[in-house]
């Protein structure tokens, strides 16, 4: 893998796009249609609600319709540390990939990771203690990317063994 380094910017973006696209179609129609149409449903029922529960229940429609809108932008702006750069060089292997810090070196199998996805700009490396290793296809090389290729091929985009 080339020695570029992400910018916190480009974390940032395949942050959002894994959270509203990332887990499928449903979750996808939720995430994006859900908060305006709960901050709708709550304006409607203030305006329109003849009980005192009813409205003060509009109120936490309205705040949670918000809250549900607002969430990425909460997550990015109170979790800054999941942004920050980190100092890794992963390098591709037929059959594991290597991960090297300053300090440490770790070997991940192949036979360790659950899915393999392949997105517009990056590739989604799923393990099965569900955490996520996302390396962006213009900092791969083309022997790297033709490795990854043949792992979400053998899988079919569907889980490992």
């Amino acid at each position: 893998m080339n020695k570029e380094k992400l910018s916190q910017f480009e974390r940032i973006k395949i942050f959002l796009n894994e959270y509203y696209f990332g887990y499928g179609i449903f979750f996808s129609i939720l995430r994006i249609v859900a908060g305006p149409l709960i901050l709708i449903m709550g304006l409607n029922l203030y305006y329109n609600g003849n009980t005192k529960p009813g409205i003060g229940y509009s109120g936490f429609m309205i705040f949670f319709g918000i809250y549900y809108m607002l969430k990425p932008l909460i997550i990015i702006l109170t979790q800054k540390s999941w942004f920050q750069n980190f100092d890794l060089d992963y390098t591709i292997n037929p059959d594991k990939i290597i991960i090297e810090s300053d300090k440490s070196k770790s070997e991940l199998d192949y036979s360790h990771l659950k899915t393999v996805l392949k997105r517009k700009t990056y590739y989604a490396l799923k393990t099965k203690s569900k955490q996520g290793i996302y390396l962006p296809i213009k900092l791969l090389e083309s022997n790297e990317i033709d490795i990854l290729n043949k792992l979400k091929n053998n899988t079919g985009n569907k889980e490992l063994s």
